[in-house]
């Protein structure tokens, strides 16, 4: 099997020229609209005791609330990469600067005072970094900046994250250090907790991407006002995140983790009711990460304990794992085209083989989505097989080998959305596709471990 590197762009503002390479192809797309529904027979999977697989649930934009998308090849840009190296020795700069000045205190009094000021100067450094993802994923949505731009805005975002949560760790030794100074820990748990949002491993690939550390790679993005879907394809992997700015409240008091926990376990009943080797949940603040590693990938949910609702998303699936239940085949010649896919940003398989003899066929695949022209996305290989990821429209995979070419027309597909009912009942979203069959077991702790067998 031959996985195209995929990857998905998602979060902030900065600036992006590249000296080295740019935005390549890719089809943009606005509001799109919806064609005429396409055959496209559900086909049921079985895991190997004969049981039909579910699809995973996952958190997405809303269709209605779309407002542009894109699926685009990246490449190595050296001038952004030069610029988010240099952000991020400033924010380290900024962390060494904060350490000195509160060890240089001459009193403990004004050690404790500075402590205080780091503290409140972190949170409103955090509150900007919302601000800077609201305005980014914003401008993309207006057209008001490239594809490659919000790339390395969403990774310069991540950067800033991670070195404010080592800010936070050094303000926490500090604290520790300082005579009288009693900190409150779940203050800083929240603001480690809702920096960890920033954090997720399609942009920490972008990363890579841009710095040249990584081979050129496919992005889904797609956008409404304030949130925000990207994923990729990594090896034999896909990997999703999402952020629903519309969601978060940020202003919520702590919630008990057990209320975490059925959040998690009514929004993922198939997560939820799978083999789950490790859960753990996170306390402390508005925001509580649930994490768990499951039979079928891993999955890092945001709580908000002020809405009661997920508000982002980490998923990490292997590509075999991923119940592809959509199927379009179509034949010409000797070529037969198979087309296994799942929703928009989701993994899509395409296969060709020998009409005859069900051999698989080495052939050059490229995909058309709109009105740009089509594009070429690889060979299928000696096993006949080749992913991509699902345009948020109706799109057209062509085949060609030996002579010959085979084409068919696959609808995005509807991916199976969290169901989201938030507390506070200013909004809801219900597909119908969650539905809550496990209770969390009840903990005490800011941290909480569960194995299950």
């Amino acid at each position: 099997m031959r996985a195209l590197p995929v990857l998905v762009a998602a979060l902030l503002l900065s600036s992006a020229v590249g000296a080295a390479g740019g935005l390549a192809g890719g089809a943009t797309e606005r509001s799109a609209s919806r064609p005429a529904a396409i055959d496209a027979p559900v086909v049921a999977q079985t895991d190997g005791n004969g049981t039909t697989l579910q699809q995973i649930n996952v958190l997405d934009v809303p269709p209605e609330s779309v407002e542009r998308s894109t699926v685009a090849e990246h490449y190595v840009d050296l001038g952004p990469a030069v610029g988010l190296s240099t952000n991020a020795t400033t924010a380290r700069l900024r962390t060494l600067a904060m350490v000195e000045r509160v060890e240089r205190a001459d009193t403990t009094e004004l050690r404790r005072e500075r402590l205080r000021t780091a503290i409140e100067e972190l949170e409103a450094a955090v509150d900007d970094l919302d601000r800077r993802q609201t305005a980014a994923v914003g401008a993309y949505s207006r057209d008001e900046i490239t594809g490659q731009e919000l790339l390395v805005a969403l990774v310069d975002i991540s950067i800033t994250a991670q070195e404010l949560n080592d800010r936070r760790s050094r303000l926490e030794e500090l604290a520790a250090d300082t005579s009288g100074f009693d900190i409150d820990r779940g203050r800083l748990a929240s603001i480690g907790n809702r920096l960890s949002a920033f954090e997720g491993p399609v942009r920490a690939h972008a990363r890579s991407v841009l710095g040249g550390e990584a081979e050129p790679h496919r992005f889904y993005v797609a956008t409404s006002a304030e949130s925000v879907t990207v994923s990729t394809i990594i090896g034999d992997t896909y990997y999703r995140e999402a952020y629903r700015g519309d969601l978060r409240n940020g202003a919520g008091d702590a919630i008990e983790l057990e209320v975490a926990l059925d959040i998690v376990a009514t929004s993922y009943p198939v997560i939820w009711n799978t083999t789950r080797e490790q859960t753990q949940v996170f306390g402390g603040g508005e925001t509580y990460p649930v994490r768990i590693g499951h039979s079928r990938g891993d999955l890092t949910a945001f709580v908000d304990s002020n809405a009661r609702v997920v508000y982002a998303e980490h998923q990490r699936r292997p590509l075999d794992t991923v119940v592809r239940d959509q199927r379009i085949e179509r034949t010409a010649g000797s070529l037969r085209l198979v087309v296994n896919h799942t929703y928009p940003g989701g993994p899509v398989q395409i296969r060709v083989v020998d009409e005859a003899t069900g051999d698989p066929v080495d052939a050059a695949v490229a995909v058309k989505a709109g009105p740009t022209p089509p594009e070429s996305i690889g060979s299928t290989g000696d096993d006949g097989t080749v992913w991509t990821l699902s345009p948020n429209r109706q799109y057209t995979v062509t085949a060609e080998a030996r002579g010959e070419n085979v084409s068919a027309v696959v609808p995005p597909g509807v991916p199976p959305r969290v169901a989201v009912t938030p507390a506070s009942g200013n909004a809801s979203e219900n597909d119908g596709n969650a539905t809550p069959t496990a209770t969390a077991t009840p903990m005490d702790g800011a941290v909480a471990d569960l194995y299950h067998p």
